[in-house]
């Protein structure tokens, strides 16, 4: 009788391919000058901060700035992204799901593929978060538990930009308190 000793590293059942999930993309709004504009999302459970598309803040005039000195931008496979991190945009206000909830965003102007804007994690996962992912058409956001949601549409027009706030190196709160 022959034994044979298997190479514990070697399996002798058939490797099984990685299961690949769909990409969770929909549709939201973005607000500007008082219109509503449609615009393509993802869900992206990789990035940690919005990116919107250079040629949707160009098409649809969205005021933004740039730094003096690059944001380190890192890719999903750890690589700097060499020509990003100059341009932002002002805070803008999306809607999106199914009960139209509204917040205010600031994103980094990059190359976002087939995307007008890339929704990160934190956002959609814990501080707005998100049911029936599995179906654009009936996303909604758990509104008691959102940090930051608008309910009011005059909310937005409480914002104003001043650059100045953002180079201030003894400013300690943007924003209205209280």
């Amino acid at each position: 009788m022959k034994t044979f000793h298997q190479n514990p590293c070697e399996s002798s059942r058939p490797i099984k391919k990685p299961k690949y999930y769909a990409y969770r993309e929909g549709k939201a709004f973005i607000e500007l000058k008082g219109r509503k504009h449609p615009i393509s999302v993802l869900l992206d459970s990789s990035s940690n901060i919005f990116l919107m598309h250079e040629n949707t803040a160009r098409r649809r005039e969205i005021p933004t700035e740039a730094r003096d000195s690059r944001l380190k931008i890192t890719t999903f496979d750890g690589e700097t992204a060499p020509t990003r991190g100059i341009c932002y945009t002002h805070p803008i206000l999306i809607e999106i799901g199914a009960n139209s909830h509204r917040s205010m965003i600031s994103c980094e102007i990059v190359n976002a593929g087939r995307y007008d804007l890339i929704i990160p994690f934190g956002w959609w996962h814990d501080a707005h978060p998100l049911k029936n992912i599995a179906d654009p058409r009936t996303w909604a956001f758990e509104e008691a538990k959102c940090h930051a949601h608008i309910e009011d549409k005059g909310v937005a027009d409480m914002f104003e930009w001043d650059e100045t706030v953002a180079y201030d190196e003894e400013a300690q709160y943007v924003g209205r308190i209280g």
